[in-house]
């Protein structure tokens, strides 16, 4: 008699849902080329705290690849900043980042091709003082340390910037951090860039919002060590809309002692913001209303007609 064997191979439904946008040039990849028409603005600014060429031996020093230009403007543009094992620039802007359709805004690395990705988590902030990092994912193996032969897969890494190669930028949405406690999500005005440690070392090595140890190419004691910063492009901002928008809005007075006027046409929405991102006023109006902060401390706000963002300041 025959024997027939059935094997089932059972798969884990975290597998099957734990593959992420493939690298560039194939389908279903996220990478947004640096000259694409979504891209309205670039950094305009940053400062920076450059981390180590070999974070195990810090006698070798710092890195030396970049200048005060290198991560303004246009990708592929000024060169680079190499920020070292876990060093961080922060990048500002002309106007905030706002929470739109899609991806808001893309960072840019200079990896030479799909498979050496050197990686970088992403913060955005307010103020400038409290961040909110992008939960970032990595399913790389951590049992062979890559190196500078590395062989890595984009599909297994998520929210991580230097997912893609040069001129490509790894895409972010804002409305992954909806809920974050102190983000104003009109008004982002800062880009944090802080450098993963890929060393599978658990006492060196950066980990992933699940706490896995993220593998990426170390050591690179060189003079460009670490994520190699290029350039964050802007998608979405409160600028976009402004000039139409500002045809058919008037607030007055700016600068007020405690109450703005609003005049716009028709039905409208109105929201106020404090600069962390507290809501204070949400209400709609037709035509004209007044926005009384008189009962708030002086400093700057922001007033949000339509899903537009303006800075009002209040001198009471």
């Amino acid at each position: 008699m025959n024997r027939i064997v059935v094997y089932i191979l059972l798969i884990s439904p975290f597998l099957l849902k734990s593959q992420f946008a493939p690298c560039v040039g194939l389908p279903g990849t996220t990478a947004i080329a640096k000259d694409s028409s979504v891209f309205k603005a670039w950094a305009s600014g940053y400062k920076a705290s450059l981390g180590w060429l070999d974070i195990a031996n810090k006698n070798l020093g710092k890195p030396t690849i970049g200048d005060n230009i290198s991560p303004i403007g246009l990708a592929g543009t000024n060169g680079v900043l190499s920020l070292g094992d876990r060093g961080e620039a922060i990048l500002t802007f002309d106007y905030p980042i706002s929470n739109g359709v899609g991806a808001d805004f893309a960072v840019f690395e200079n990896s030479f091709n799909n498979t050496f990705l050197e990686l970088a988590f992403v913060e955005v902030s307010s103020d400038g003082v409290h961040f909110v990092r992008f939960p970032a994912t990595s399913l790389s193996d951590t049992i062979v340390q890559f190196d500078n032969n590395a062989s890595m897969d984009a599909t297994k890494l998520n929210n991580l910037a230097g997912k893609y190669k040069a001129n490509y930028g790894t895409p972010f949405d804002l409305e992954e951090l909806k809920d974050s406690v102190g983000l104003n999500m009109h008004a982002i005005t800062h880009v944090k860039i802080v450098d993963v440690v890929g060393s599978i070392n658990p006492m060196l090595g950066s980990r992933d919002a699940k706490n896995n140890l993220i593998n990426d190419p170390y050591p690179t004691p060189y003079p460009s060590a670490g994520f190699d910063l290029d350039a964050v492009g802007v998608i979405n901002s409160d600028a976009l809309g402004l000039e139409e928008a500002t045809i058919n809005v008037s607030i007055f007075p700016n600068p007020s002692q405690g109450v703005f006027t609003i005049n716009v046409f028709g039905e409208n929405r109105v929201e106020v913001y404090t600069l962390i991102g507290e809501k204070l006023v949400d209400q709609n109006f037709i035509d004209t209303t007044k926005v009384d902060l008189i009962a708030f401390p002086k400093g700057m706000y922001f007033i949000v007609i339509n899903g537009v963002g303006y800075k009002v300041m209040l001198e009471n």
